[in-house]
């Protein structure tokens, strides 16, 4: 995968502090599926290297760019043209057009740009190369690093509990080095004791050599101490007894874990499958139709190859009749927009039946309108069949309803409402991060405000003022020239109404007492987004009389506006209603 060219260590110290992929959840806003490179421990003033020949094209100073000060340096390598980029130094050494060779010192480290500590930061650019989620070119650095010491092989070997990657690096986002197959024997590289302990455990990972001499990691969660044992024969399933009562669903229907709509949910039965009642079938039939009434039902076993089967549950008795109905057709097929779990019931605690990787296909068993409402939506979930005939429930916040590589015709898009859904806030709401209270706040709306809906205008439509229900939305652009697009975040759908409001006025004025700094959410630790200046003008973005009786409090926050249109937040115990 990396042909000849390989990068030495940039940093004096060999401790990665951030690897490529890590922290998905940071970096969502900016559009990226994680961390864009590797981090380094390198305290402020530590010599950074040039980790190959090469000719430095770019020397950036620290104007407001993400990467700070840094050194950009171009390597030609078999016809093939990469790029290492050195972030957040305190200082170059080099210059534009200067040839260094690898190992030579391009200046020194530092904590400039968007850094919340002192560290390097190296991107890794292949022109030419895409990975999914990132800007073009960019790849992970970790696979092209020498090591300088390869762990000795230990006495110990582990075993594969299925089929799973073998990655260049401890994350599931480090580049796929090949695929071990189930049952596969693995020899542990360096402490053995150590990686004894880890063996199972979620979110740790083990670094191995294969028979074949190849080496790399593979998650601790898919290895086990001793060799599998032989599969059992598969089970015949038993026989149905003359007579069995068979159900059908009279729509789409939740299959629970208990004769009860409290109990969770195991499967989704659809009206043209057949429900085996287990029970006395006089008995059943007695009770089919009544509401409140439950039926002990078997579904019909997977695929052949499966490895399950039939579900065993519970179904409410008034959904159910003796006559199939009709198969909903086609039924929506999604992928996951990574490697992801499936599970025995739609929650996070559900024991796990297998991974499933990226991008691939997935059946829904559901009714194909409602699932196409819930993909994307956080918290909410989906019952799906694998190509080989497993079922199981997946996050619908990691699923997509098509990738590009299906090469599937594209559906005829569904006819929308004209223009895109707005809205107004009932009274001024917190905009958040992400669809809960629990998330922090990057914004205020005011009653007046429109807020255009980034959502389905349909799908948004139905949860519009309905209690526990979120949308995400964009907020108007501040004011021109202020540098700044809308912001975007989630709105309770419960306080929002398609109506506009008035606006709260006169708004309230407050003056820093000091020069400070704006941040993009109410945190010290968030993003610097401007710096104020002692007694600059700032309007406050919320109901004047809350905004007042927050001024000068420690540890409040205030949403401002400033003269020139840009917006943000600052702290609320630095600022005065008065200028000083």
């Amino acid at each position: 995968m990396t042909g000849k060219f390989k990068l030495q260590w940039p940093v004096d110290d060999h401790t990665i502090t951030q690897y490529f992929g890590e922290n998905p959840q940071v970096y969502a806003k900016f559009n990226q599926a994680g961390h864009e490179g590797v981090d380094f421990l390198a305290p402020v003033g530590a010599n950074i290297y040039a980790c190959a020949d090469g000719q430095v094209f770019d020397v950036r100073s620290n104007d407001g760019n993400a990467y700070g000060i840094h050194v950009r340096v171009r390597h030609q390598v078999n016809g093939r043209e990469y790029h290492t980029i050195y972030a957040h130094l305190s200082q170059a050494l080099v210059s534009v057009g200067q040839r260094v060779q690898a190992g030579e010192r391009v200046g020194r480290s530092g904590n400039t740009g968007h850094s919340f500590g002192p560290h390097l930061h190296l991107t890794l650019k292949l022109i030419g190369a895409k990975t999914p989620g990132y800007p073009d070119g960019v790849v992970d650095p970790l696979p092209y690093l020498k090591e300088t010491e390869v762990p000795v092989p230990s006495d110990l070997t582990i075993y594969t509990t299925e089929g799973v990657r073998l990655r260049a690096g401890p994350t599931t986002a480090s580049a796929q080095l090949a695929w071990l197959d189930q049952g596969e024997p693995l020899i542990v590289l360096g402490d053995a004791s150590a990686a004894r302990a880890r063996v199972g455990r979620e979110d740790q990972w083990i670094q191995i050599q294969r028979a074949d001499g190849a080496d790399g990691y593979v998650a601790a969660w898919y290895v086990q101490l001793q060799p599998p044992s032989p599969a059992p024969p598969e089970p015949r399933p038993e026989p149905v007894p003359a007579g069995a009562l068979v159900v059908y669903a009279t729509e789409t229907l939740n299959v629970r874990k208990g004769p009860s709509a409290g109990t969770s949910r195991v499967a989704i039965a659809l009206p043209h499958e057949p429900l085996t009642v287990v029970g006395d079938r006089q008995a059943m039939l007695a009770i089919l139709g009544d509401r409140g009434e439950w039926l002990q039902v078997r579904l019909p076993d997977p695929s052949a190859g499966s490895g399950q089967q039939g579900i065993e549950g519970y179904v409410a008795a008034w959904y159910v009749q003796t006559e199939p109905g009709p198969a909903p057709e086609p039924l929506l097929t999604v992928s996951p927009t990574e490697d992801m779990n499936m599970r025995e019931r739609p929650e996070i605690g559900g024991r796990l039946i297998k991974r499933l990787a990226q991008n691939a296909p997935l059946t829904v068993y559901d009714d194909p309108e409602r699932a196409r409402a819930l993909v994307g939506r956080y918290d909410e979930w989906l019952y799906v069949k694998t190509a080989h005939g497993e079922r199981g429930w997946v996050a619908a916040w990691y699923v997509q309803i098509r990738p590009p590589s299906f090469g599937l015709p594209e559906p005829a898009p569904e006819p929308v409402p004209a223009g895109p859904l707005v809205v107004y806030a009932t009274e001024p709401l917190n905009v958040r991060r992400g669809p809960t209270v629990g998330t922090s706040r990057v914004a205020i709306a005011l009653p007046h405000e429109p807020l255009t809906v980034i959502d389905d205008p349909r799908a948004a439509l139905s949860r519009l003022g309905q209690p526990g229900e979120w949308m995400q939305v964009r907020l108007p652009d501040p004011s021109p020239g202020s540098g700044q697009c809308g912001s975007t975040g989630y709105v309770a759908a419960g306080y929002v109404w398609t109506e506009a409001g008035l606006p709260p006025g006169p708004m309230l004025t407050v003056y820093p007492t000091q020069d400070m700094n704006m941040r993009e959410r109410p945190a010290v630790t968030s993003r610097r987004v401007g710096q104020l200046m002692y007694n600059a003008p700032l309007t406050v973005h919320d109901v004047p009389e809350r905004a007042r009786a927050l001024v000068g409090r420690f540890d409040e926050w205030l949403y401002v506006q400033t003269a020139q249109g840009q917006r943000g937040w600052v702290a609320a115990w630095y600022v005065s209603t008065t200028p000083t």
